[in-house]
């Protein structure tokens, strides 16, 4: 199932018209969609994206989110938990959860442990995908898609 077009166009926009940031409006709906029992893979990856996100960027980037801001690792790691079976034939999401936790390991929970699993998810996703992950993987997928695009693009990135 794809993400809702409304989804994508916050994600697109990231800024309201009055300059306000829209991305913790993609990140509650796709939250909702979450708790309600919505485990498309689709959706996972984007909320993986939004929380991480919101966890690593400042409100006048992400939106403020004060009443979620303990809850942006935690929505994290409980994707994570949802995928973390069938991670390893999946190139893309060893690569977004890799890449999030190469980054920034301290912002997911115990670093070492998440600075390790950014280690293993590299060396299997390269297993998978020794050239790297294609950036036209990303393309048109919001926000989301936006980012690992362009990282992507690195040569001899992660």
């Amino acid at each position: 199932m794809p993400i809702a077009p409304e989804i994508l166009e916050l994600e697109y926009r990231g800024y309201s018209q009055n300059g306000e940031p829209v991305l913790i409006d993609a990140y509650r709906i796709l939250k909702k969609q979450w708790n309600e029992g919505d485990r498309d893979r689709e959706v996972g990856l984007h909320l993986l994206f939004l929380s991480w996100y919101g966890l690593v960027e400042p409100p006048f980037v992400f939106g403020e989110y004060v009443e979620e801001v303990d809850k942006l690792q935690q929505t994290f790691n409980q994707v994570f938990e949802y995928f973390q079976p069938q991670i390893n034939s999946d190139p893309e999401l060893l690569y977004v959860i890799g890449l999030a936790a190469h980054l920034f390991s301290y912002m997911l929970g115990d670093e070492t442990e998440w600075e390790n699993r950014a280690i293993e998810f590299r060396k299997r996703y390269r297993q998978l995908k020794p050239d790297g992950i294609e950036p036209e993987v990303f393309h048109g997928r919001g926000a989301y898609g936006e980012y690992y695009e362009h990282q992507a693009r690195v040569i001899g990135g992660y």
